[in-house]
C-alpha cells in the first residue's frame, strides 16, 4: 500500500514539475496572448449590425466597410503593445479611436452618427461585435 500511495504521489509531483517547467520557459506575451481576429469577417459583421442600425445608404456601406477594417488592421498591428507598454497602447488607442470618429462623422448623417454613438456598450463585451469599435 505505501508503494502505491508512494508513486502516486511521485506521478503527481513529475506532473506538477513538467507543468510548471513548461509555463517558465513559455514567454509570458505567449501565455496572455489575444486570439488572432479575423479582420474581414470582423469588418462585415460591425457593418451588417450598423446596417440594421442606422439604415446605411448602399453608398455608405463600401466606404463604411473599408474604415471598419483599416481601423481593425490598426488595432491588431498595436495589440503586443497592451502586454509590453501600456502607456504606448492606451495613446495609440486613443488617436485611433479619434481618427475613426473623424471618418465617420462625414459618412454618417447628424442622426445616424448620434444613433452610432448610443450604440456604445457599457463596457467590452466579447459577445457585441461593436465592442471592436470602441474599446
Amino acid at each position: 500500500m505505501k508503494k502505491l500511495i508512494t508513486s502516486g504521489l511521485l506521478l503527481v509531483f513529475t506532473c506538477s514539475y513538467t507543468a510548471f517547467a513548461f509555463a517558465a520557459n513559455t514567454p509570458v506575451n505567449t501565455l496572455l496572448q489575444a486570439p488572432t481576429m479575423n479582420i474581414e469577417g470582423t469588418a462585415s459583421s460591425i457593418v451588417s449590425k450598423l446596417d440594421k442600425s442606422l439604415s446605411l445608404t448602399d453608398v455608405q456601406k463600401p466606404k463604411l466597410l473599408n474604415i471598419v477594417t483599416n481601423y481593425l488592421r490598426q488595432k491588431v498591428a498595436i495589440q503586443p503593445l497592451q502586454q509590453s507598454n501600456v502607456k504606448a497602447y492606451t495613446t495609440k488607442m486613443n488617436s485611433m479611436q479619434n481618427g475613426l470618429h473623424a471618418k465617420l462623422k462625414p459618412l454618417l448623417t447628424l442622426t445616424q452618427y448620434t444613433s452610432f454613438q448610443a450604440l456604445k456598450p457599457a463596457s467590452y463585451d466579447e459577445t457585441n461585435v461593436l465592442s471592436q469599435l470602441f474599446y
